[in-house]
């Protein structure tokens, strides 16, 4: 800002210095011609008369009467030329043969008078005029400089107040009142942004203290649900009661975590520290779970994962990505959905695959911003937006690999671990009979978490 108002000051002042210096020079220089000439028709006059008393007379003159006119002008250097009946007198400094400033005149006695001026003359005398321009154009420089820094100082510490009270606001830290920086326009700003962040800041604490509330307020009841569910699964003796039970208690696990995380978001500004997820065990869980929603409509599912597959991550995030990507292709795709995991030893890619129609190419490009849905949705186009904030706050990618048919991949950092094959179709009467031995994840007793889920729902309500 200071370099900018100080340039543009300084092209001012050269540009008003140029172009009122040159004209000012140049009718200067006239004015000093004209002067000249004044001079020399004085002169003129005066040695007409002279020559014409003394001719009348019948005297004679000579160089010495001419040059006694010449030493009468000290502060001009002149050349008088006389002539008379063939005869030229002349006093001075030999005359230039290119004269640019002379008068002449003829007396009543025939003679011929000319006065010059040489050249050399006219530049002295318009010298000091020039010396004096470009003294005041440099002073005008000199201090229109000052005045451009005076005045970038000026404008320049407001603007950087204002820009450092706007970072400020930005990272949530609270300022005094604006201190007046005698610039209404930047008063206007900063009052305006001290207005905005106010409202901004009691949206965000309105906001907060919501999802506060209302996750404290579901944490009792999903407390109480899966403690019920847990006790059909502990007395039931169907074993498809239990089953489902089962499932319904990791599902109800899943909806406390979030919003144990919901709860928890608003007291802490730092950044979640990845662990290592097991995909199978993930995986294995998402297959239950949407399994008979993809046989209610007549499709596949089926997951193909190496047998111990893990990446650095967190378990509540990859599950919630996953299960989004899932029901989309549910919900927006056709025919067999398929969950592959490639890995190697630095990375791990979840592709999530379908043979429906694909995504729309101008859909494509805009399906992980919020708010953007298919057109035939009915949903408020978060979920892809919020899987990949999920997936990139763990060091991930998730991208759109393929829009026809619609394949999607979640580019993960793998953890060590052995590789060897797993399918699970969905299709199969007993999905988990596939699985080798050992390969399902013990959990610890259900009365067990249910018990520490009340205790610490409890003490938040504490």
């Amino acid at each position: 800002m200071r370099q900018r108002v100080l340039q543009a000051t300084l092209i001012t002042v050269l540009l008003a210095v140029v172009m009122l210096g040159i004209p000012l020079g140049w009718s200067w220089l006239q004015l000093k011609r004209q002067e000249l000439l004044t001079d020399a028709n004085r002169i003129l006059d005066v040695v007409r008369i002279d020559t014409d008393q003394r001719l009348a007379q019948g005297r004679t003159f000579d160089a010495a009467l001419l040059q006694r006119y010449v030493d009468a002008q000290p502060n001009l250097n002149v050349t008088i030329s006389v002539t008379y009946q063939g005869e030229t007198i002349q006093a001075g400094d030999p005359v230039d043969p290119n004269p640019t400033t002379y008068v002449s005149t003829i007396g009543s006695q025939g003679q011929s008078i000319t006065v010059y001026i040489p050249e050399s003359e006219v530049r002295a005398h318009t010298a000091s005029a020039w010396v004096l321009i470009v003294v005041a154009g440099l002073s005008a420089l000199s201090i229109g400089a000052s005045v451009a820094l005076w005045q970038a100082q000026r404008i320049s510490m407001p603007l950087a107040r204002l820009n450092r009270r706007a970072e400020e606001m930005g990272a949530g830290r609270a300022r005094g009142s604006w201190e007046p920086s005698g610039i209404s326009e930047i008063d206007d700003v900063a009052e305006e942004l001290t207005r905005s962040g106010a409202m901004l800041a009691e949206r965000l604490e309105a906001e907060s203290r919501l999802a506060s509330d209302a996750s404290h307020q579901l944490r009792t009841p999903l407390t109480a649900l899966s403690m019920r569910v847990d006790e059909i699964l502990a007395t039931s003796s169907e074993e498809w009661v239990r089953e489902e039970a089962r499932i319904a208690l990791e599902q109800i696990d899943r909806l406390t975590e979030v919003v144990h995380d919901l709860i928890n978001a608003p007291r802490s500004s730092q950044r979640r520290s990845p662990g290592v997820v097991e995909l199978r065990s993930v995986l294995t869980q998402q297959s239950e779970e949407w399994s008979p929603a993809f046989r209610k409509a007549g499709r596949e599912l089926r997951i193909q994962v190496p047998r111990s597959a893990a990446v650095w991550g967190s378990v509540g995030p990859f599950t919630q990505v996953i299960a989004t990507l899932i029901e989309n292709s549910l919900v927006h795709g056709g025919g067999r959905t398929l969950v592959k995991v490639r890995r190697n030893d630095h990375s791990t890619v979840v592709e999530v695959s379908d043979e429906g129609p694909g995504i729309d190419p101008e859909l494509g490009k805009r399906v992980f911003e919020r708010s953007v849905s298919g057109p035939r949705s009915s949903g408020t186009g978060v979920g892809l937006a919020l899987a990949r904030t999920l997936v990139e706050d763990d060091g991930g990618r998730l991208e759109l690999l393929t829009e026809v048919p619609a394949s999607f991949g979640m580019f993960l950092i793998s953890a060590p671990s052995d590789e060897s094959a797993l399918d699970l179709g969905s299709n199969d009467g007993d999905d988990l009979s596939q699985l080798p031995q050992g390969s399902v994840v013990r959990r610890r007793s259900r009365r067990s978490a249910r018990r520490e889920a009340a205790a610490a729902s409890a003490r938040d309500l504490d």
